[in-house]
């Protein structure tokens, strides 16, 4: 016998124990015990003449009457040799010396067979992997077959407990979720009592629900971070309430206290008028959502200026020691010392906030923009990484604030203009031996170009980078880089608005190089209605930038997908593949019922609206509004008051033109199409369920697939948004929203090597540059699966289940490894 925890007496009293309840018939007690007693020999086993008394004890108590049912063999609390006989003939050797269950889990799945699948959850027999366990546990809650018995099963492993109830990704659906929810409520509340409190084992934690935590959090004196966290355990209405009632007499500290643990909860508005700041409901929430973790965000100065206004001379000073903005904050000029300090050290926080500062005393726009160039490239002498990205991007989007103030519809106008007064000098090409070098774009992305004689090289030679006279070229391409990104910022919002754009403004647009490469490779449409290139359009009037649900709506999508396929035709915004929404029949009556059967984190949908332009309202009936021209689309939702204080539903999409409602199908494609984007991203940012995805992302990659095939689609077959791939070895599927791939008959999805895919396949080609990695790798994959004859790697065919080999049990241990 090895040496258990607690030693020989310990196995020698339970099985006494055992003796004891078979004598008395007494079948729960041998259950228990049986229970204990594995968990002692923690995968041991008995001496010989114990293990014969044990298998014959159980075996007279729970006799096998079906050896071919799966649910009677695994019916019983004690492995006897009877039982795992009859286990070894339901599975194949591999499964049976690895006591995985899983076939069992695939074939239960299969039938709809309860019995099976309650009998794996709970039998000591066997054990199932993760996927398993989620496909099982969501089947039995969809059949409302999930009881107490198989909760507290799972609730004994704490990682798997922690994965069920994981909101950042989850493995199953929102219900399944929930039922577990009140378990590892108490499993924290036991880790937060604990004699030593482990304060890293609860930072790794989702958070909990309830007040207690709360209050626990406003009086822990240990790591702030684990106060922070579990200070924003969610609440119900009732919970928001009662906390309100103890804080109304409480000291100003605590009460302040309380608000910034509640910001990381989404509800701290709920606690604004205690503190005298009612009315800046508004503004928190832009404050909260206008700032991210590792990057820069985008702020809209007319927002924030209006919800200033809304907060009828509140203390916004005090709101902003609360809750840090830098940015808000010098939309409203406050801070503009500390923040020229952080622009000083190349902060790119401080830089974003620079931009948004109101212009000083004899300060103009220009001269702001010429200091942000100088920032700019102070940035060039960072050391490249992410410090440097960084840096670079916080100045685009100071820009973009800059633009804002100085009343310029985009950094792009605003580069324009400060171009024509203070241009950027273009050094002279660069002569080394037989190479020149110019600084131009190579497809969308600015480059600097090595030629020698007429050939333009593919890679810069040694002697041109090591040639002290690139430093200007290397300059001016870093600041062509910023102009692109601006520019290209400037067409996304030309796409996806819908808004004319004048001949004079294009005509100045395409006298830049960014411009001049970067407009030609969008499909416009002018004035005559006729769609094209810009060569193919009439420039001498306005042109629109043509939106996808435009194209479709005139029946030429499909046309241009398949011209930009045979161009290869890389787009400096997302265009012909982006996703694009039309109305069902339901929205063009005025009811959404697009994303009704979801169950969806309002605290990350609102955030996400809101940077989207969304403006969000709590109350007595939430909803949100976002207004494009003369169009408002409004999304009514249900929550329970406050978006930030758990799930929201949403339940209508309705449109305005001005005050009067209007049909879907009467709203310009484009406007349309944006706003069910936006829900959709917002329903995605707070998913709940395992099997909730972007439905225009998988028709988006369906749409690249099908024009990059061709009438190529031998082996491929889509279903819906899954793909049917018919490769040699196997059949297999792909999501092309949740990107799982099953390999025939087996429901769980197959954790395949990240390299698989990660070079495009020939077929393919970047839609957008460097924004489509994860489209180009799932496609890639289905490609690779075609031809899955070619693929040779032994650990990618073992992840997809096509290489069996064959069991080799490890003498040590009796095991496979």
């Amino acid at each position: 016998m090895f040496e258990h925890p607690g030693g020989a007496l310990a196995l020698m009293a339970l099985i006494h124990r055992a003796r004891k309840a078979a004598a008395a018939a007494d079948l729960d007690a041998m259950r228990t015990t049986a229970g204990h007693l594995l968990r002692q020999l923690a995968g041991d086993t008995l001496v010989n003449a114990d293990e014969q008394e044990m298998n014959r004890l159980y075996d007279e108590a729970f006799p096998l009457t079906d050896p071919t049912d799966p649910a009677d063999v695994l019916d019983a609390p004690w492995p006897t040799s009877t039982r795992m006989q009859a286990l070894s003939a339901l599975l194949d050797a591999r499964s049976f010396h690895e006591k995985q269950l899983d076939p069992l889990v695939d074939a239960a799945l299969d039938a709809g067979d309860r019995r099976v699948l309650r009998a794996v959850a709970l039998t000591p027999l066997g054990r199932i992997g993760g996927a398993s366990w989620t496909l099982l546990l969501d089947a039995l809650q969809a059949a409302g077959a999930l009881d107490d018995e198989i909760v507290a099963r799972v609730v004994a492993d704490e990682d798997l407990l922690r994965d069920l109830v994981r909101p950042a990704d989850p493995v199953v659906s929102a219900a399944t979720g929930d039922r577990f929810r009140p378990a590892w409520d108490e499993h924290m509340w036991q880790l937060v009592n604990a004699p030593d409190v482990n304060e890293d084992r609860l930072l790794t934690r989702p958070r909990p629900r309830g007040l207690r935590f709360v209050l626990w959090a406003l009086d822990y004196t240990g790591n702030w971070r684990v106060a922070r966290h579990l200070g924003s355990a969610e609440l119900t209405a009732t919970e928001r309430v009662h906390l309100i009632g103890l804080l109304r007499d409480a000291p100003t500290a605590r009460q302040e206290q309380a608000f910034t643990l509640r910001l990381g909860a989404g509800d701290a508005q709920a606690l604004l008028p205690l503190l005298g700041l009612a009315g800046a409901e508004r503004l928190l929430r832009l404050i909260q959502s206008g700032q991210a973790v590792n990057r820069v965000v985008r702020n809209d100065r007319a927002a924030i200026l209006a919800a200033a206004a809304e907060a009828r001379g509140a203390d916004l000073g005090r709101l902003l020691r609360l809750a840090t903005n830098d940015v808000v904050a010098a939309a409203l000029g406050l801070r503009r010392r500390p923040i020229m300090t952080r622009v000083g050290r190349d902060s790119p926080v401080g830089i974003t906030a620079y931009g948004m500062l109101p212009l000083a005393d004899g300060e103009t726009v220009m001269d702001r923009w010429v200091a942000l160039r100088e920032v700019h490239r102070r940035g060039m002498e960072l050391s490249v990484g992410d410090r440097r990205r960084q840096h670079e991007a916080a100045v685009n989007v100071a820009l973009e604030h800059l633009a804002q103030v100085g009343g310029y519809a985009d950094a792009a106008a605003l580069d324009a203009a400060g171009e024509a007064d203070w241009p950027t000098p273009v050094p002279p090409p660069l002569a080394v031996g037989p190479y020149t070098a110019t600084v131009g774009f190579d497809g969308s992305e600015p480059a600097i170009l090595t030629a020698k004689g007429a050939r333009v090289l593919k890679s810069t030679p040694k002697a041109v980078s090591a040639d002290p006279g690139l430093a200007p070229l290397r300059e001016q391409h870093e600041l062509l880089r910023g102009h692109t990104t601006r520019l290209r910022t400037m067409l996304h919002r030309l796409v996806t608005a819908g808004t004319p754009m004048p001949p004079a403004e294009l005509a100045r647009l395409r006298a830049t190089p960014a411009g001049a490469a970067l407009l030609p490779l969008l499909v416009w449409q002018d004035a005559t209605g006729r769609f094209g290139l810009l060569d193919d359009v009439d420039a001498t009037g306005p042109v629109t930038a043509a939106h996808p649900a435009t194209l479709a709506a005139a029946g030429l999508l499909g046309d241009w997908q398949t011209e930009a396929a045979r161009r290869r035709l890389c787009q400096p915004v997302p265009q012909l593949f982006r996703e694009w929404y039309a109305p069902t029949p339901q929205e063009a009556a005025g009811a959404s019922t697009r994303f009704s059967d979801r169950v969806i984190g309002g605290d990350a949908a609102s955030r996400e609206l809101t940077v989207r332009g969304w403006t969000v309202q709590d109350g007595a009936q939430p909803y949100a509004s976002r207004t494009v021209g003369p169009w408002t689309a409004v999304l009514h939702v249900v929550a329970a008051g406050h978006w930030g204080a758990g799930d929201v539903g949403f339940t209508r999409l309705e449109f305005r033109d001005g005050d009067t409602p209007v049909a879907a199908d009467e709203v310009p494609a484009a406007v349309f199409s944006e706003a069910v984007r936006d829900l959709d991203q917002a329903a995605w940012a707070g998913r709940r369920g395992v099997d909730d995805y972007r439905t225009g992302l998988a028709r988006a990659r369906a749409e690249l697939l099908t024009a990059a095939l061709g009438d190529d689609t031998k082996r491929i077959t889509r279903h819906g948004d899954t793909v049917v791939v018919d490769g040699s070895r196997a059949v297999y599927r792909v999501h092309l929203g949740t990107e799982a791939v099953t390999v025939g008959t087996r429901r769980q999805p197959c954790d395949l090597p990240y390299v698989f895919g990660d070079t495009p396949h020939r077929a393919l080609f970047p839609t957008v540059d460097g924004r489509d990695r994860a489209t180009l790798r799932l496609l890639t994959r289905i490609l690779l699966l075609a031809e899955d004859e070619k693929i040779t790697d032994e650990w990618t065919l073992e992840k997809l289940g096509l290489v069996r080999r064959s069991p080799q049990v490890c003498s040590a241990c009796g095991r496979i490894h």
